[in-house]
């Protein structure tokens, strides 16, 4: 099933802007199709294999914190774990997004690993997520995200995910600035 996500998401990725009325235009897409797909493939299967290790690591560390007074960030992590990694998410995510779930995930094992330090930092900044999280489900988003949201609302997805970042794992550097009024701004068309 993972191998038929990443095919799928390979071919849509080569696919993307391109509309095929004619018959003509089909071999074209196909051609382009097949002089691309393996060499896409396996560096998508590569990614694929990174993604599922830091996946694993994160799973590990939150499987291992067992402090009571966790419960609540390690179910929110659990569930962004859930929201990332789960049936189709390679497809669903799109290849322009997935070189980006190792960071992701990596943060949530970082975090996990700082939550002693600090839980009261920890519950400011998960407030702010979740707030992030209701402004984006109010506006029709959901998680995990489906392959054919709208492109406003894949961008304030990832934007959360960003947020995260730049809230739990400032030293993994975010792709694009997040904050609770960019997320809001990019809800908002």
């Amino acid at each position: 099933e993972l191998f038929s996500d990443c095919l799928a998401a390979c071919v849509d990725a080569a696919l993307v802007e391109h509309e095929v009325w004619t018959r003509a235009a089909f071999e074209r897409m196909r051609d382009t199709v097949s002089a691309t797909i393996v060499d896409s493939l396996f560096t998508t299967v590569s990614l694929l294999a990174s993604i599922l290790g830091a996946a694993r690591a994160a799973e590990k560390a939150i499987g291992s914190a067992s402090n009571i007074a966790l419960l609540s960030p390690l179910a929110d992590m659990r569930e962004q774990l859930g929201d990332l990694v789960h049936a189709g998410f390679v497809s669903a995510t799109g290849l322009d997004r997935l070189s980006r779930l190792p960071i992701y995930l990596r943060g949530i094992t970082h975090r996990v690993g700082k939550l002693s330090e600090n839980l009261g930092r920890d519950r400011v900044w998960m407030t702010e997520v979740q707030s992030a999280t209701e402004r984006y489900r109010g506006a029709g988003g959901e998680l995990p995200l489906p392959a054919d949201a709208p492109e406003h609302i894949r961008h304030a997805r990832w934007l959360i995910e960003e947020l995260r970042i730049s809230l739990f794992a400032q030293h993994l550097g975010t792709a694009e600035p997040a904050s609770l009024q960019r997320i809001a701004k990019v809800l908002a068309g």
